[in-house]
């Protein structure tokens, strides 16, 4: 009664549930391609549909062995041709998404597990950066582009108030994260023809690419060219101080990643965990510069982290594929410090198959 009498009261609810819907509204592909920039979003809303893909693809007598690799921006580039032409009678779904983390990849394998689905080898990803947890530039594309608020409120104990902040922020009230301004909804408005059409083509060119690569698709901007050596070096340098410093070892990304193994085993599917190529300028800073680790500690970052992974998987005996370490592969062409060049996903490829063939060979004795 009081509140009826005190219908001012309700004026904040109002407002934000009036917020709330016209954000909603601003979501509709029509209109949010008049102020985003980004396609990110497009990987994310992708996977999805490549999931009921992979679902009725295994129910095929005739199929192709299934490999899903979950990774982020480092795996995106893949030809399933090439596959098909060198190793036939293997496909890749590729699950990978620019910010790519093992929370997101955790999600994926809950609804794996729930629906008995089975592909024939799962390679997950281990990238260093991911598990710091004191990084001055944090990745957040899983919580603001692909984490369900039913997942994270299941596993509420393993975020951090920052990452539910973000969470609800930009999730509940997208606008946030796009920050829409009206000087570039004017200039797409009066510009349609060559500024707001080729937009919303390249989203659709390239959710059809997704859709036709099983998940890997050339995103538009990516090119075939190498980054000079000087270039990569500044690179590695903006890279390795963004994300790698302070570097403060985050166990709960490690648990996400021990709980999807662990669901992999349920599924009775081989599995292993990739660290994929970083260029040299940066490993070199990763091996070499010393950083705050924690508890008034420095060290470098790989010997902080690496002895970390080596015990994790000798302990569990899952396959650790080290792409950094490996003396025969060669390719050294980056498009920036932490991203091979397309020209080097051949023999990417050729590195995966290779030691998947080695694993599900070592696991058949």
């Amino acid at each position: 009664m009081d509140l009826i009498r005190n219908r001012y009261l309700l004026v904040p609810f109002l407002v934000v549930f009036l917020t709330f819907c016209l954000d909603k509204l601003l979501l509709l592909e029509n209109v949010h391609t008049y102020f985003s920039k980004s396609l990110s979003d497009i990987n994310y809303i992708q996977k999805n549909q490549l999931y009921e893909d992979l679902k009725v693809y295994l129910s095929n007598k005739d199929r192709d062995k299934v490999l899903v690799y979950f990774g982020n921006s480092r795996a995106l580039l893949f030809d399933n041709e090439y596959i098909h032409k060198k190793y036939p009678g293997w496909v890749m779904f590729n699950f990978s998404v620019p910010g790519g983390k093992p929370d997101y990849v955790l999600q994926w394998m809950e609804e794996f597990h729930k629906d008995k689905v089975k592909p024939d080898f799962f390679l997950f990803d281990h990238s260093v950066e991911m598990y710091n947890s004191a990084a001055t530039l944090k990745v957040d594309e899983t919580l603001t582009n692909g984490l369900n608020v039913s997942f994270v409120l299941k596993h509420f104990s393993s975020f951090s108030t920052d990452d539910i902040s973000t969470l609800v922020a930009k999730r509940m009230f997208r606008a946030y994260q796009y920050r829409p301004k009206l000087e570039v909804i004017v200039t797409r408005a009066k510009n349609k023809d060559t500024m707001l059409i080729p937009y919303r083509e390249l989203r659709n060119n390239l959710m059809e690419n997704l859709s036709r690569g099983k998940g890997s698709a050339m995103t538009p901007g990516t090119h075939k060219s190498v980054l000079p050596q000087e270039l990569l070096k500044k690179s590695a340098f903006g890279d390795f101080h963004s994300y790698l410093v302070p570097f403060h070892f985050s166990d709960q990304i490690l648990s996400f990643t021990d709980q999807s193994l662990m669901l992999a085993k349920e599924l009775d599917v081989p599995s292993a965990v990739i660290w994929v190529r970083l260029s040299l300028p940066y490993m070199d800073h990763i091996r070499n510069l010393k950083v705050s680790v924690g508890n008034g500690k420095e060290d470098t970052v790989y010997h902080d982290w690496f002895p970390r992974m080596l015990e994790y998987h000798k302990k569990n005996g899952i396959p650790f594929w080290n792409m950094n370490d490996d003396p025969n592969y060669t390719c050294n062409n980056f498009s920036d410090a932490g991203h091979m060049s397309p020209t080097c996903y051949d023999e990417y490829t050729d590195f995966i198959f290779k030691n998947l063939f080695q694993s599900l060979v070592k696991g058949a004795r």
